[in-house]
């Protein structure tokens, strides 16, 4: 799978716990994911294990539209 399609497949996920278990279960190498942070201007740290890499991207990506959609579903009602 490349990088694109694995986020694109995280990205329609509908809880942060799901897209958590899909990555520790696909095999992508840290500096894969290196490059897909990059890619969509994610900061790692330099030093940064692939957990915390892995925590960093779902928070800037799929929590991040979680909230905005939750956030808009409250103050339409």
């Amino acid at each position: 799978m490349t990088n694109d399609e694995i986020y694109k497949r995280i990205m329609v996920m509908t809880s942060v716990k799901s897209a958590l278990a899909y990555i520790k279960t696909c095999d992508i190498n840290k500096s894969d994911f290196n490059k897909l942070c990059k890619k969509y201007n994610i900061f790692i740290e330099p030093k940064a294990t692939k957990e915390e890499m892995i925590e960093r991207f779902i928070d800037c990506t799929l929590r991040a539209k979680l909230i905005k959609k939750s956030a808009n579903r409250h103050n339409t009602k």
